[in-house]
Formats: C-alpha cells, structure tokens, sequence
C-alpha cells in the first residue's frame, strides 16, 4: 500500500513549521507509542486526496514510506516512528492551484486596466451596485448562481484549497475583499479539471474572477448578469 504525506513548499511539516523533512534521509519519532491514530508519530495519508485533510495550500504532495511498524491507523492515515519521503508526486493540479495563489498578491486591485465586459452591468460604485441589485431582488437570484457553483465545484473536488484563496485574496486585496469568495471559488474550479462539473457553473466561476482580473469588482449577480463596480 502507499502512503502520501502533504507538505509546505520547503517541505516542512503542516504541523510543526521547524520539522523540515529531508528528501533521501529518514526521519524519526523516537518517543512514538503504539496507541490511536493521533498523537507523538509521523502522520502518512492513505490516499492523495486524504493528505489534503493534513495539510493547506500552496503544498507539495509525496509518497512516502513507513520505516517501522505503524502504532495507530484510521480510514485517513497512519501513525509511525520512522518514515521517508520517496519522490514528490505532487499532481498537475496542485501545481496550479500553488500558482495561482501565488498570483493573488500582484493582481491589480480596482484599477479599472482592462475593458470592461460589454455583458456587465457596470457602475461607478460599489454602492450604486447595492442599490441597483437591492430593487432588482438580488437576493432571491444573485446568490443562487454563486452558492451552487460553490457547492458543485466542493462535491466535485473534495479537497481544501478554497480557504487558503480565500485568505490569501481577503489579505491581498485591501479594500477589494469581496474579491475573497471568488478567488476561493477558482481556486476550486481548478481542483474541478477533468472531473464532473457543469459548463454553467465553470463559466460561472471565470466570469465572476475575470471581474477582478480586469481591474474591476463584482457586487453579486442577478438573474445571469453581473453588476460590477469601478471603485469602492
């Protein structure tokens, strides 16, 4: 069976930013017990996917092997002594994802740069979206289109990078910060390739972020159009 183990970019422990783990060494827990899955040990996923519940991005995903015998093992991981990392198989997808967060920080935020969409329902302000979206029921349409393809892209995916764009987006983004929600939603969007996922709720997911790309902010989206706003 193989084992996976998610790391930072310097492949340093999720758990403990000091332990950096080396690439053709073993690494040991001396004071390792047997007991439950949890607790003193290193920790190694059963799957790919379950290393991610260890773990944030930007990462680096390896298989790893057990040195000693395991001390504790749940339906997710492993508990062991003695461990070693054999190569980094970090999947396309994290790659990109770790790419684009990476981006987030020198985007330029609400410089209006580029062209705005002809689709757009454009305003000066951000409250004049407000306003615009509030007499024309926002609420009851706006919303729905963001929270399914929020909820598709999560079922599709099942991994966790949507809050760590959102984070990095919200801190990047100064007055901007509405910009979060969308960039966790790409961020998902690209966890998404090759797997099921409709056209509309991809197509969904670019238009809301090639807002923001442009230079431009999204207030919400009412019944398929998008009211955007130059400035705050």
């Amino acid at each position: 069976m193989k084992f996976y183990k998610c790391l930072r970019l310097n492949r340093a422990s999720w758990h403990d930013e000091g332990f950096i783990w080396p690439l053709r060494k073993s690494v040991e827990i001396p004071e390792a017990k047997p007991g439950g899955p949890c607790g003193v040990g290193l920790h190694l996923a059963k799957s790919i996917n379950a290393s991610f519940l260890y773990g944030k991005f930007p990462a680096l995903i390896f298989e790893a092997k057990p040195l000693s015998p395991i001390l504790g093992e749940d339906d997710t991981k492993i508990r062991v002594a003695k461990a070693r990392l054999i190569k980094n198989i970090t999947p396309d997808y994290v790659l990109e994802v770790n790419k684009f967060l990476a981006g987030i920080p020198a985007m330029k935020w609400l410089e209006n740069q580029k062209s705005p969409r002809p689709e757009w329902k454009l305003f000066d302000t951000r409250a004049a979206t407000w306003d615009a979206a509030r007499a024309a029921t926002w609420d009851a349409a706006g919303a729905t289109a963001r929270d399914a393809a929020w909820a598709a892209a999560g079922a599709a995916a099942g991994a966790a990078a949507g809050a760590t764009a959102r984070d990095a987006a919200w801190a990047a983004a100064g007055a901007a910060r509405l910009a979060a929600w969308d960039a966790a939603l790409m961020s998902r969007l690209i966890i998404c390739q090759g797997l099921k996922l409709g056209k509309e709720h991809r197509d969904h997911i670019k238009s809301r972020w090639d807002v923001w790309q442009r230079g431009y902010g999204l207030t919400c989206n009412v019944r398929g159009v998008l009211y955007v706003y130059k400035k705050i």
